[in-house]
């Protein structure tokens, strides 16, 4: 398993995405780059 580090510049939105969170935020980020890949792949 690799390990990335996430640079977050961008606070209030950051506080926005914390906040719909529903599991820990690997899982969601992973869902989010799962969607957007999915999404490119079926165009």
């Amino acid at each position: 398993m690799k390990k990335y580090l996430l640079l977050i510049e961008d606070e209030k939105l950051w506080e926005k995405f914390k906040e719909f969170i529903e599991k820990d935020i690997n899982t969601e980020i992973m869902m989010l780059i799962k969607k957007k890949v999915e999404k490119k792949k079926d165009e």
